[in-house]
């Protein structure tokens, strides 16, 4: 290996950052037969163990064989859970996962709560241009009476569009007369 290639060396601690809690791992180094166990693994043992006692009717003609069967059967399901994998997980939290994606808005929720789409409604607009021609005079205004309402801020007076068309070849359309009228304002 010459001075200028070096040996690279990575290092992950996923898996260790991913380490379930678990029950069973005694402070003295010791642990339970067949554990430590999973909370999954506890839980199954603890509902089989249940299901077994309340359906003892059912099953149970064995004589003293009931008692092993009662004991393996939930050791024996803890164990294949313990290698059990759905997409990485332990499938108690994939069944999890799956639960709050079924339950969960198709719009998603906002701020806690379900996001509802507004419905669509027809939005309508109005605009009104008019145009003043040459020959037709502005209005007089009328005569200034006194009222108790506020003073308007006085507007410049519109600038006619025949002295814009002195000033400018005449426009083509009634538009183009308005604009030219107020790019001279």
């Amino acid at each position: 290996m010459s001075a200028s290639e070096e040996e690279l060396t990575g290092h992950s601690y996923t898996r260790a950052r991913k380490h379930p809690l678990v029950i069973g791992k005694l402070p003295g180094a010791g642990r339970l037969p067949g554990g430590p166990y999973t909370i999954t693994q506890v839980m199954t043992m603890v509902i089989s163990f249940g299901l077994l006692v309340m359906t003892r009717e059912l099953w149970a003609h064995f004589g003293a064989m009931n008692f092993i069967l009662m004991a393996l059967i939930p050791w024996g399901l803890a164990w294949v859970l313990r290698y059990a994998r759905l997409d990485g997980r332990d499938p108690a939290r994939a069944v999890r996962s799956l639960f709050i994606y079924s339950s969960t808005p198709a719009q998603g929720r906002l701020a806690g709560k379900p996001q509802r789409v507004a419905r669509p409604r027809l939005a309508t607009a109005t605009c009104t241009v008019r145009v003043r021609s040459a020959e037709r005079p502005a209005p007089v205004a009328a005569a200034a009476q006194p009222s108790s309402a506020p003073a308007r801020k006085a507007r410049p007076a519109p600038v006619p569009v025949a002295a814009a068309a002195a000033a400018r070849p005449e426009p083509k359309t009634g538009l183009q007369a308005l604009l030219a009228s107020l790019d001279e304002q």
